[in-house]
């Protein structure tokens, strides 16, 4: 299928991040990895779910662009395999804009999705959104102090974009699920709707009928619980939406201090 090319722009000459490109159809993979590597990206392409696999334990890889249908193996199966080893952030493409698809890909951990017919321009939106959300936890490793949401028996470290449970093992969130429990512990005790999530955690238009959040809600319910929290943590508010069910305590610290080393950082 072809992708419309509305949107080529200037070659950038900085490399900004590594993608692997999973796409059996070869002019599709030609259209969006030639556009991908004009704006800047190195881009490896693999054209079935055996090349996959084989560039997977790449550690230099930055994000997977990642087409669901392929002719040898269920794109599904490919992601959870990954999902099960890696927290690598993985776009979707899926066809013909299904909601199965969306919401399986999100279940399974895919931290964006996009759908067949699309810009080229908005695969690129997509990818430098995500990117920057994991740039951002590289680049705070230099902060000498981190933000620190305390609820649950739980701290969400804002600073380096990571949740740890009470013995101080990190839960691992994907972008997307990260993103809503931070909105919802800065705002604990206040019912948030869906349009609320959605505007605030997603960089893409939406739908009324999208349900997204409540997939995301759903997938974090169960990391939360299986990190010891309470299962009315997160509650659903009939006909409003969600909200986290805690205090939440916000505490900023040197991350050179000893109470930084001691995780999880508590309230006092």
């Amino acid at each position: 299928m072809a992708v419309p090319l509305a949107g080529y722009e200037t070659p950038s000459p900085m490399r900004i991040g590594k993608l692997l490109l999973v796409e059996d159809d070869a002019l599709m993979r030609g259209l969006v990895g030639g556009y991908l590597r004009n704006q800047g990206f190195h881009v490896e392409e693999a054209a079935n779910g055996a090349s996959a696999r084989a560039r997977f334990g790449d550690s230099d890889i930055d994000l997977i662009v990642l087409d669901i249908r392929l002719p040898d193996v269920d794109g599904f199966d490919l992601l959870r395999e990954l999902r099960q080893s890696s927290q690598v952030p993985i776009v979707i493409i899926t066809g013909n804009d299904s909601p199965m698809d969306r919401v399986a890909g999100l279940e399974l951990g895919a931290d964006d999705y996009i759908c067949k017919p699309f810009e080229l321009r908005e695969l690129k939106a997509r990818i430098r959104s995500v990117l920057r959300r994991v740039r951002g936890l590289v680049e705070s490793d230099l902060s000498e102090s981190a933000e620190i949401l305390a609820f649950a028996n739980l701290t969400l470290d804002v600073t380096h974009r990571r949740l740890l449970d009470n013995a101080g093992h990190e839960i691992n969130l994907t972008g997307g699920e990260y993103e809503l429990l931070r909105i919802m512990a800065e705002h604990p005790r206040r019912p948030l709707s869906r349009d609320q999530l959605l505007d605030r955690t997603r960089s893409r238009d939406w739908t009324p009928f999208d349900r997204s959040i409540d997939v995301l809600i759903g997938r974090l319910r169960r990391k939360l619980e299986a990190a010891g929290a309470a299962n009315d943590l997160i509650k659903t508010v009939r006909n409003v939406g969600y909200m986290l069910a805690s205090e939440v305590k916000r505490r900023r610290i040197a991350t050179g201090s000893p109470e930084f080393a001691q995780a999880p950082i508590m309230p006092a």
